[in-house]
């Protein structure tokens, strides 16, 4: 028996020009035509004039221009893209920051150490050790308690007694559970699972837990419930 505790366009103007200077030249030699008529039928032992020649005017010609040529621009080459290297960054494992020893809002007699946590820090211990979301559904069909429990020199085997009581506070029974090896130091949570029905509500309260040095004896039950006999009314 160990110590005990209690709990994110150009070529279109040019051919404009060419028009109105033919026209020009058709108005200044029809009148020289006329003059000579008139003076045949006048005089006719006169000595024949030799009539002006006009030099014949070169019309201006109308030279083409040659339209400018389009020059195609080279397609712009295709840089290819070098992908960036991607460096990883090292990950550094930082090791688990040591637990506070001795634990803080623990009752202690001795060396050990106990705690019943409330229904908020449960939650967080029970995201943090799979191992208890198992047991812990049990909880919803049985009456259950959860108690936290440490050694500063570690035990062979957890001893944890407790009061079961329905939802109207009436006493069922009494639990004893036995749970596995805890190491110095070492804070580990305990939940005892009665046999009785929460379909009523109910809970359990602890009334000790043991730290036992010893091995301990495979012939006793794990799980041991007294339940107690309803009173008889005469």
């Amino acid at each position: 028996m160990g110590p005990r505790l209690k709990p994110t366009s150009s070529n279109h103007i040019s051919f404009k020009y060419g028009v109105l200077v033919a026209t020009l030249l058709l108005a200044l030699t029809a009148p020289l035509q006329t003059g000579v008529a008139a003076a045949d039928t006048a005089t006719a032992t006169s000595t024949p004039t030799t009539a002006p020649t006009t030099a014949p005017t070169t019309a201006p010609t109308v030279k083409a221009t040659t339209s400018p040529t389009v020059k195609a621009t080279p397609k712009p080459t295709a840089t290819k893209k070098v992908p960036k290297k991607v460096t990883k960054k090292k990950v550094r494992i930082t090791p688990s920051p040591k637990p506070v020893w001795p634990p803080k809002g623990f009752i202690v007699n001795g060396e050990v150490y106990a705690k019943v946590p409330t229904s908020k820090e449960l939650i967080g211990i029970i995201s943090a050790q799979r191992a208890l979301s198992t047991q812990i559904k049990n909880c919803t069909d049985f009456i259950c308690g959860a108690i936290q429990v440490a050694s500063a020199t570690g035990c062979t085997w957890w001893e944890a007694n407790s009061n079961i009581f329905n939802g109207a506070g009436v006493k069922l029974g009494t639990l004893t559970t036995a749970h596995a090896v805890t190491l110095p130091k070492e804070i580990k949570t305990i939940i005892s699972v009665s046999p009785e029905s929460a379909a009523a509500g109910g809970r359990a309260k602890f009334t000790s837990v043991i730290c036992h040095r010893e091995k301990r004896d495979t012939s006793v039950p794990i799980v041991r419930y007294q339940k107690l006999e309803p009173a008889v009314t005469p």
